[in-house]
């Protein structure tokens, strides 16, 4: 018995060590675990993110490129942009005080307003139609700019035209109107950060609203009425110049020129004043037709393009006499001649030029806020010295 013991003893012991050295066979043949082989339980380790430009992919320099190709269009186009902007809102509001000084409102509060709709819709837009209105938002901005004087510049020196004191009052005011919406945006943002449950209505919104068409209103109503209309271009009925009383015997205010001459020579025309003034130191009658044009290159080219002897249309029969001008936007078209419309002799072209003379430097003093007085030249001059 003690002997049949000891020999299973013995035999559990070899079976022992056989597993044992079997499985450190097997600890010494095993292939490590790659190293990339995430673990079941803890998962992959998180990937730290690109740093630099490759962080943003190849948006990353759109930024800075827009801002430096926004100063190169402002020194490149900037004057040529802002009077063509100007000729357009003049042929398209007519050269109004309200039409005008809206326009000036909206050079600068477009780029504001557009940010803030991008703001809102920015998470709901495509790629391309985030790039799109990028592209806007900088084209409204670059139109905002050149409207905007520098540090030794006045807003008036970068106006043309004779609404050019609308237009300045509309900028202004928007002006505000854009600061009114930057803080808003900043505010509502803030606001909504801090507290980001629902709102119990667009109560932000609307007080921004308010705000700017508010500033709309006291643009428009703090915008002056530029002298394009016989009431704010020729306003007195009787006026005197060089000692002698003219007194105004019509006036008519015309939208385009049509029927001022015939044909087409004058098109491309915004407005037309026309008014009619005698003389009490002789029966000279003038005709003045001032016809406006969106620049004052369109107004030198056409003016250029008049026919010889060209005699207005509408006005009494007689003989007259026709001289042609040009003052900023305006081509100015005097015809004077007798009340009775008897032949001119050339004894009285030096009398009859003069007071044609006389009401065409009335309407340019209006224009320039100066009112000169002609002085007697070159044979015309008053009938009675």
């Amino acid at each position: 018995m003690f002997s049949s013991s000891r020999g299973g003893r013995r035999r559990s012991e070899d079976l022992v060590a056989r597993a044992a050295e079997e499985m450190t066979a097997e600890r010494v043949g095993a292939t490590p675990a790659a190293p990339d082989t995430p673990d079941p339980v803890r998962g992959a380790e998180p990937v730290p993110p690109a740093a630099g430009p490759a962080r943003f992919g190849p948006h990353a320099l759109l930024v800075p490129a827009g801002i430096v190709a926004l100063v190169a269009l402002r020194i490149v186009f900037g004057d040529a942009l802002r009077a063509r902007i100007g000729e357009s809102a003049c042929a398209w509001t007519g050269c109004t005080g309200t039409g005008m000084a809206v326009v000036g409102w909206l050079l600068i509060t477009l780029p504001a307003l557009w940010a803030v709709v991008a703001v809102v819709l920015w998470s709901r837009l495509s790629a391309p139609a985030r790039g799109a209105t990028v592209l806007v938002g900088l084209a409204f901005l670059l139109v905002a700019w050149v409207h905007v004087p520098g540090r030794r510049a006045a807003l008036y020196l970068l106006l043309d035209g004779p609404a050019a004191g609308a237009t300045a009052t509309g900028i202004r005011w928007g002006g505000v109107g854009a600061g009114l919406t930057v803080v808003a945006l900043f505010v509502l943002t803030a606001r909504a950060e801090a507290r980001p449950r629902p709102t119990r209505g667009p109560i932000g919104p609307a007080l921004v609203a308010a705000a700017l068409l508010g500033t709309l209103a006291v643009a428009v109503a703090r915008a002056e009425p530029p002298p394009v209309t016989v009431a704010e271009a020729m306003p007195e009925r009787t006026f005197q110049a060089a000692g002698d009383t003219l007194r105004r015997t019509g006036g008519t205010d015309l939208r385009g020129c049509a029927g001022v001459l015939a044909g087409d020579v004058l098109d491309g025309c915004v407005r037309t004043v026309r008014v009619s003034y005698t003389t009490d130191d002789s029966d000279a009658v003038v005709h003045l037709a001032a016809v406006l044009y969106p620049g004052e290159r369109a107004a030198r080219d056409r003016r250029g393009r008049l026919p010889r002897g060209a005699t207005q249309l509408g006005i009494p029969g007689g003989e007259t006499i026709t001289v042609t001008s040009t003052t900023g936007n305006w081509v100015l078209l005097g015809s004077v001649g007798h009340a009775d419309g008897r032949t001119i002799a050339e004894a009285d072209r030096g009398y009859l030029l003069w007071a044609a003379k006389q009401v065409a430097y009335r309407f340019i003093g209006r224009q320039v806020g100066l009112l000169v007085a002609p002085s007697a030249a070159e044979g015309i001059g008053p009938r009675t010295p």
